[in-house]
């Protein structure tokens, strides 16, 4: 009999490849987010280190000029921390309709192999099937010529 072929193996590997492209994608998207969320740390704590010095300088001598930096830097690193959060939540959202797609791909893949799987036992039974006729086929021709035999010794005696 011959070899099991799959005529969808085409369709199969493309659609491998496309979940694999878009696992690559999503891994380099949670990277961008993982990178996004250290900014945000590096904000927050440059912000929390900044507001303490402040505190402290506080009790010293007060210069207007001074003051009015520590104004401007602080709001800057707040405008810093709220566009650092934006763009990880962007990042999160691209994330979602990446992980979205990935889910179609992976639902597309496995509904050809479930076919290939369905058309290799089909495969298989008509194999098994064949080979139980063939060894019947051999068994019929072995019976009929040991009946033989015994014929043609049983009159030769």
């Amino acid at each position: 009999m011959n070899r099991f072929r799959f005529r969808l193996e085409a369709l199969l590997d493309m659609r491998k490849k496309k979940e694999e492209k878009i696992k690559l994608l999503l891994a380099e998207k949670n990277s961008s987010i993982i990178g996004a969320q250290k900014k945000i740390n590096e904000i927050y704590h440059e912000l929390q280190n900044f507001q303490q010095s402040e505190k402290e300088q506080r009790n010293k001598a007060l210069n207007p000029m001074l003051l009015r930096y520590s104004i401007s830097y602080r709001y800057k690193l707040k405008q810093d921390l709220t566009f650092a959060v934006r763009n990880k939540d962007t990042l999160k959202a691209e994330a979602v309709k990446i992980q979205n797609e990935l889910i179609e791909a992976i639902k597309k893949r496995r509904a050809v192999e479930i076919i290939k799987e369905r058309r290799l036992l089909e495969w298989k039974k008509e194999a098994n099937l064949h080979e139980q006729n063939v060894i019947d086929e051999i068994s019929q021709q072995s019976f009929i010529r040991k009946k033989h035999d015994l014929e043609t010794y049983s009159e030769e005696k």
